[in-house]
């Protein structure tokens, strides 16, 4: 993809500098300027009379090959960044994904060997961290519903 927008870059430039000297070797209005000097009379001496409506054709085709050469390539740059986004995306999910089974296998292992710390310690030390645990649950109830009790009577004087 990256190369056909190289090379159809490269058309886009040349057809500018084709269109650029097409226009500049055109005849004015008036009998002088840039035309003249690049050779307007020339041209229509070597291509006849006609040469004024041959540049002119010219004029027009290159003008329009170059919007839609531009076009052309609006669209290709569009199709080529929403397939980067898209891989973008799908890699993201991937890392996201293997993160989580990491940390689902990390978190597994740290249960485990919590669990080997308590049956380690013995069925009197295992009984002591529960009720020390159960104390700690019932502090923060107690705090829960003190909070409730205060919210009501700010809400309700």
């Amino acid at each position: 993809m990256n190369i056909l927008i190289a090379l159809l870059s490269l058309g886009l430039i040349l057809l500018c500098f084709f269109t650029l000297l097409v226009v500049m070797v055109q005849k004015p209005k008036g009998d002088g300027g840039m035309g003249a000097a690049l050779g307007g009379g020339a041209m229509e001496a070597a291509l006849g009379a006609e040469t004024g409506s041959l540049l002119t054709k010219i004029t027009r085709t290159s003008v329009i090959s170059f919007f839609v050469l531009t076009f052309i390539l609006y669209l290709i740059n569009i199709a080529s960044n929403k397939r980067i986004d898209q891989e973008a995306s799908e890699n993201l999910l991937s890392e996201i994904a293997a993160e989580s089974a990491a940390g689902a296998n990390s978190t597994e292992a740290t249960a485990d060997s919590a669990l080997q710390q308590i049956l380690g310690l013995g069925e009197g030390s295992a009984g002591a961290v529960a009720t020390e645990t159960e104390a700690v649950a019932e502090d923060v109830v107690d705090q829960v519903e003190g909070a409730k009790a205060e919210a009501e009577k700010a809400t309700n004087p």
